[in-house]
């Protein structure tokens, strides 16, 4: 009986946590719902996965799933996280958010997969 609560609980909230984590917005320009969601899955991610690269892609394809563009010009989610790494990104205006969950750096960004590349015929 108790493992069947366990279970509906986890099917109702699919991001819950099995240990605390500390998390710190370091900068955000997004809007405060999705700034709000990007918080709650990135949590999620670290306590999921141990891998980076495996915390990187839940995050992204999270991120994509609730937030999906409504055109093709309005591009996806991207994300890198780590330790310590230097990034330089473009994003779209107001879609960019900094977080740091326990040790790891999260940096989310929505962009164009390529913005200047020429549609050939």
């Amino acid at each position: 009986m108790a493992d069947d609560v366990a279970a509906a609980a986890k099917q109702a909230d699919p991001y819950a946590c099995k240990e605390q984590h500390s998390c710190r917005l370091i900068d955000s320009l997004m809007p405060e719902a999705i700034e709000k969601h990007a918080v709650i899955v990135a949590t999620a991610a670290v306590d999921k996965h141990k891998q980076l690269k495996d915390v990187a892609q839940f995050i992204k394809h999270e991120m994509d799933h609730k937030f999906p563009a409504s055109k093709a010009t309005e591009g996806v989610y991207h994300c890198a996280v780590g330790k310590s790494f230097a990034s330089a990104i473009s994003h779209e205006a107001r879609q960019y958010i900094h977080i740091k969950v326990d040790t790891l750096h999260v940096v989310l960004w929505k962009s164009k997969d390529n913005p200047f590349h020429a549609q050939s015929s």
